[in-house]
């Protein structure tokens, strides 16, 4: 299979034109275009309480008395009521006992019976011991990338190659890691001065990069793989730009990230990331991999390990009317319809392996929680004319 369009790596790689390539925890979840960093890690951390506390009440992002919590988790325990909050912070500094303080603060005004602090980047030892005296139970949250994976639970899409025996079952290994420059975004400059960025989402940049065509019949994956980077070190990003001489036109395969025009230059943000190699004789989306979430005790040092896709990472019940996605890989959902208690869903945008796929299916209402929804007020613009288009598409093959 074809690598990557965003990929550069070492030439023994890069000869095997029979493999694809995976990032360990450069986005987490991809969730980068749908909702922000640290709403994602939110709702891992709310997602792991729902599944560790046996019949708990747990919501995202709650105000109580004006006071707005990360995480709330509420469950009964024999005749006793118990109200825990949960403050999430996403940064790369370690916690402060300032931090802490106000947390507990906070947490106080409202009565809870249990305090709990959760960081990426770990605690100074003031806020520990800041955390000790006022009984506040710290974690860490980190993803492991040594354990590169498929979901366990999730169902996904395989292409067997043509030809290949139907009774061989599909075969995906992922190799070790090796450097790679990563294509984190591409900035595509016009004749008349418009500048449009194609979508930096995994799967979405390889199907744009691969349907969309130049006037001299090349797509603009084959011009990206021609532009001359430079070195590539770790973690080390640089900005490259390429002059298209001479200029040429350029159709997408629709403008719903930007229209046909006449390309000038291409500005790329270029990062050397550690990615693993995939083989086998099935090619999957590369994005559909996924690290598992390590949720560690500070205090004990107890650590458990969850894959994303078993995490309720949306609200409790999904609304008709309304858009959703999933990650690992992106995949965008319409609720069309709920009857007692069935979904009614409309996948309406899904890339995979550089194609465009839509679905049509009915679940389980009690699968809910697994469906984010969508709030960006552009991507809802975009995927309301997707359904239009979808619905219309749908009554033609009907008809």
């Amino acid at each position: 299979m074809e690598q990557p369009w965003w990929t550069r790596i070492n030439s023994r790689v890069r000869a095997a034109r029979d493999r694809s390539i995976v990032y360990a925890g450069t986005k987490r979840g991809a969730c980068t275009l749908m909702i922000t960093d640290s709403e994602f890690l939110e709702r891992i951390v709310a997602g792991i309480h729902a599944v560790t506390t046996t019949g708990a009440d747990v919501t995202w992002n709650e105000t109580i008395n004006g006071r707005q919590f990360d995480v709330v988790v509420r469950f009964r325990l024999g005749t006793l009521r118990y109200f825990v909050v949960v403050e999430v912070k996403n940064r790369t500094r370690k916690a402060e006992p300032s931090d802490m303080d106000a947390f507990v603060t906070k947490a106080n005004d409202q009565h809870a019976d249990k305090r709990v602090f959760v960081t990426t980047a770990g605690f100074q030892q003031g806020a520990i011991d800041v955390a000790k005296r006022h009984a506040v139970d710290l974690f860490t949250v980190t993803f492991d990338e040594a354990e590169v994976g498929l979901p366990s639970q999730a169902t996904v899409l395989t292409l067997t190659k043509k030809g290949a025996p139907k009774d061989v079952p599909p075969i995906i290994n992922v190799g070790e890691p090796t450097l790679a420059a990563n294509i984190e975004s591409a900035v595509l400059v016009y004749d008349d001065g418009r500048q449009f960025e194609v979508p930096n989402e995994p799967s979405q940049m390889q199907y744009y990069a691969n349907k969309s065509m130049l006037g001299d019949g090349r797509t603009l994956n084959d011009l990206i793989m021609q532009i001359p980077f430079g070195p590539v070190t770790l973690g080390r990003t640089s900005h490259e730009l390429f002059h298209v001489r001479p200029p040429l036109s350029i159709k997408p395969p629709d403008d719903y990230f930007y229209p046909p025009g006449v390309l000038v230059s291409v500005e790329c943000t270029v990062t050397g990331r550690e990615a693993y190699v995939i083989e086998g004789n099935a090619r999957i989306e590369p994005s559909t991999f996924t690290c598992p979430v390590v949720y560690t005790s500070v205090i004990t040092g107890e650590a458990s390990k969850f894959d994303i896709e078993q995490l309720p990472l949306g609200a409790k019940r999904v609304l008709v009317g309304h858009f959703y996605f999933g990650v690992h890989p992106l995949r965008y959902y319409y609720c069309a319809a709920i009857s007692s208690h069935t979904v009614e869903w409309l996948l309406i945008e899904s890339f995979q392996n550089g194609e465009k796929f839509t679905a049509s299916y009915t679940q389980d209402i009690k699968y809910s929680p697994w469906y984010i929804p969508v709030s960006d007020k552009k991507i809802i613009s975009r995927l309301q004319l997707r359904l239009e288009n979808y619905l219309k598409t749908s009554k033609r093959k009907t008809s």
